[in-house]
């Protein structure tokens, strides 16, 4: 299937958006064969709407099926034909149920593919991507306490379920690949390393990846060498002396290293071959921003970029902070209202389909201001994109829609953010939660 152009993806709504980047034909082998009005592509649709609304209920969902844009591209059946589509919720809900998630597996992986194949290189003709990991805080049921078991110190066991991920956003843009997850805690712990190891085969041709210490391990670069991949990860210190001690020095702040497994690297990974190694550079810089000095650490692929170079590139890695919280902060999914394992999943994948239409909008509005896109406000923006969709149903004149879709990236190009600082490294503060009433107690 072709990816569309800039020009196709410039849509006459965001709706319409969808529409062409999603083609109905992309969900047809995942139809029951029963004719309704909650097909798979409708189901998607609805729960990125939720999603773009900040986690709305499922009757504003419903109230879109009935009113909005969508009710002009429901399947042709009978009730739809009838005017007799309910406005309870109760047909959403099952039908949210029963999607697929391989449904929701090939829908987040083609929004990510046909909008990050047009991105521009991030640097050195490559393609960059920044990975991290987060957590969200799942609702409290039986299944997913089994699955996502809740943290625990030596007061006991916390309330929440703990779902682990890690994700991998497009440095050029802020598009986010599809994540991967598993618990953060219990016997079926996953490491971030394991998730991110999963994630490498997907971020498509050969790309430079960023990332902070926790992923500067052999596993993590071993595994992008293996999918032609480059890295730039900054290496904890008592690793980096390790490190320092079996390479040979190249110059001022560089060291030439082939990078060998530990033998508690081969413990916690026993699948790794008994030839593996990755040729690298370590590099050390300090860097001065106003009065903060930074000591930069770095192990890289790359072999023959200057050591600024190299340090001023991972100075990006910042990026990814706020690009989590627009995912989870601004969208609402730090919390995932499921109460099943597979309902979860699904929303964490239409989750990333909702954040990426928005992203793209927001790129689009980028360029014709002539700025990157990360200079202006993801959350202004997502207002901006639920104010234009609301609008949608008071005209079905074409060129409106277009004239408002253009007044739409007008108004995006203009809510730009204050340059950041870059290296920002604030003090770790605990916020203290304050407790107005007195706690539950439960009878024996």
């Amino acid at each position: 299937m072709t990816s569309p152009t800039d020009g196709d993806l410039v849509s006459v709504q965001q709706f319409r958006i969808f529409e062409r980047i999603v083609p109905r034909a992309l969900l047809k082998a995942y139809e029951s064969g029963h004719l309704g009005v909650f097909s798979p592509w409708v189901v998607v649709w609805l729960m990125v709407f939720q999603r773009l609304h900040q986690n709305a209920a499922l009757s504003r969902a419903v109230a879109e099926l009935k009113c909005g844009a969508v009710a002009e591209a429901l399947p042709d059946c009978k009730r739809v034909r009838d005017d007799a589509v309910s406005v309870n919720t109760g047909g959403y809900s099952q039908a949210r149920s029963d999607l697929s998630i391989d449904a929701a597996i090939v829908v987040t992986d083609h929004v990510f593919q046909t909008l990050a194949a047009v991105q521009k290189p991030a640097w050195n003709d490559r393609r960059g991507f920044l990975l991290d990991g987060t957590t969200l805080s799942a609702t409290h049921t039986a299944e997913l306490v089994e699955h996502f078991p809740p943290a625990e110190n030596q007061h006991g066991r916390s309330h929440w379920p703990v779902v682990h991920m890690v994700t991998a956003h497009d440095l050029s843009s802020g598009f986010a690949a599809r994540p991967e997850w598993g618990a953060m805690y219990g016997p079926q712990a996953v490491s971030e390393a394991t998730l991110c190891r999963r994630l490498m085969g997907r971020l498509g041709p050969p790309a430079v990846i960023l990332a902070d210490r926790n992923f500067g391990i052999f596993s993590v670069a071993y595994a992008a060498a293996q999918e032609g991949h480059d890295v730039v990860l900054r290496v904890k210190d008592d690793r980096w002396d390790r490190m320092v001690a079996e390479a040979v020095p190249a110059g001022p702040g560089q060291w030439i290293l082939e990078w060998r497994p530990s033998r508690w690297d081969r413990k916690a990974n026993p699948d790794l071959p008994a030839e593996a190694v990755v040729r690298g550079r370590l590099i050390e810089v300090t860097v001065r921003r106003g009065d903060q000095t930074i000591r930069l650490r770095l192990f890289t692929t790359e072999m023959t970029a200057p050591v600024a170079e190299v340090a001023e590139f991972y100075s990006l890695r910042w990026n990814i902070e706020t690009d989590l919280k627009d995912v989870k902060q601004t969208l609402q999914l730090h919390r995932p209202r499921g109460r099943s394992v597979d309902m979860v999943s699904k929303e964490i994948l239409l989750g990333i389909v909702a954040y990426n239409l928005v992203v793209q909008v927001r790129r689009m509005a980028a360029e014709r201001a002539g700025i990157e896109p990360r200079r202006l406000s993801f959350k202004r923006v997502l207002d901006l994109v639920q104010a234009y969709c609301d609008s949608l149903t008071t005209t079905a004149d074409v060129q409106v829609w277009h004239d408002r879709f253009e007044r739409l990236l007008d108004a995006a190009a203009q809510c730009k953010l204050p340059v950041r600082k870059k290296f920002r490294s604030y003090p770790r503060e605990v916020i203290a939660r304050t407790q107005g009433f007195p706690t539950r107690k439960k009878k024996d």
